[in-house]
């Protein structure tokens, strides 16, 4: 299993709360609201600009209906994009 670290860290927990946010068809302003969150601090964390409090993250993934562990599955993630 690799160990993901800072900068890539961020990077791929946005790029998960994006998968996750399109697989509902919802776009990035309909997960905002729906998080009690500003859209530009969403679009932050979906291109890894910003590095998301727990609280935050808690937010979006209640917003999304999955479990938290699911946003950090990046394995699964970065095997089914090849």
């Amino acid at each position: 299993m690799k160990v993901f670290e800072g900068e890539e860290f961020i990077r791929l927990t946005g790029k998960q709360v994006k998968k996750f946010r399109k697989e509902q068809n919802m776009t990035q302003l309909d997960l905002a609201v729906k998080s009690d969150m500003e859209e530009n601090a969403l679009q932050r964390i979906e291109t890894g600009r910003t590095n998301a409090t727990l609280k935050t993250l808690l937010k979006i993934v209640n917003a999304l209906g999955i479990q938290f562990k699911d946003l950090f599955d990046f394995q699964k993630s970065i095997y089914s994009e090849k």
